[in-house]
């Protein structure tokens, strides 16, 4: 559809690279799903749009995944939408100017959160992801989320932006929860953590002491550590979800029009 009508029209048929030359926007947003593949289209738009001058905002994570270098200072792109939703992940980053990022760890995928909480109360890994499942917060072909890729595909994102990394999804080294038959030992919970510092950046089930401040971090929630040079900073919140990924592409949007980056 072109222009503001009361009633939704197809004007043209064709794909996003039609629309984009069609509508000629300011910005592009996109909410396709991820194609880990190769990234298209997004990948090939994007590289379209920086070099016209134009804005990406994304929710997208597999193109910044796999090309985050040929992306991120090409232009304005905005990314809060691929890590952690709308809990201000990569916008807190750019308000932490002239302190250095150490290391980064963190709880950045609901699903598995989710399932190794209830197999920590007691339900086996089936149990728990057949509850997820029910309720929505795992896919039906939940592969992506627990083999640890998904989160592997965030720690990604992060470790290029705050660590200055020069590396693609396929360096992570990941591993699932898949294999677990308990998510407890001795008092200790097991949570799937995206770890990442200069040497070494890995997902893999870490079992954590109760004074950890992501021991308490339960359910679909996620959780983020960022330790630098001068102090420790530790935000929570949700990770996913229709309203808060809209949020998160609304977030860079608003920041964007303020000059922010």
């Amino acid at each position: 559809m072109l222009g503001d009508k009361q009633d939704f029209t197809v004007d043209y048929k064709g794909d996003i690279f039609l629309a984009y030359e069609k509508l000629n926007p300011d910005a592009v947003i996109d909410t396709l799903p991820a194609n880990y593949k190769d990234g298209s289209p997004s990948l090939q738009l994007y590289m379209k749009v920086l070099k016209d001058d134009r804005i990406v905002i994304t929710a997208n994570k597999a193109p910044l995944a796999l090309a985050f270098k040929d992306i991120v200072g090409k232009g304005r792109v905005g990314f809060q939408a691929t890590v952690m939703s709308g809990t201000p992940s990569i916008n807190l980053f750019r308000v932490l100017p002239g302190s250095e990022v150490k290391r980064i760890r963190g709880i950045l995928n609901g699903t598995t959160n989710y399932i190794l909480t209830k197999m920590y109360n007691g339900l086996s890994f089936t149990e728990a992801l057949k509850d997820a499942q029910t309720l929505g917060y795992a896919e039906s072909d939940p592969t992506n989320d627990i083999s640890g890729f998904d989160a592997g595909a965030k720690l990604t994102i992060l470790a290029n932006l705050m660590l200055n990394l020069d590396i693609t999804i396929r360096d992570v080294k990941i591993e699932g929860i898949q294999n677990l038959d308990s998510a407890k030992r001795d008092n200790k919970k097991i949570k799937l953590i995206a770890y990442a510092d200069e040497k070494t950046v890995q997902v893999r089930p870490v079992p954590l002491l109760p004074e950890d401040p992501l021991f308490s971090v339960d359910g679909v929630e996620n959780g983020l550590e960022i330790s630098t040079d001068i102090q420790t900073i530790v935000i929570r919140g949700p990770g996913a979800g229709p309203k808060n990924a809209a949020y998160g592409l609304l977030s860079d949007l608003i920041l964007m029009t303020r000059g922010w980056y």
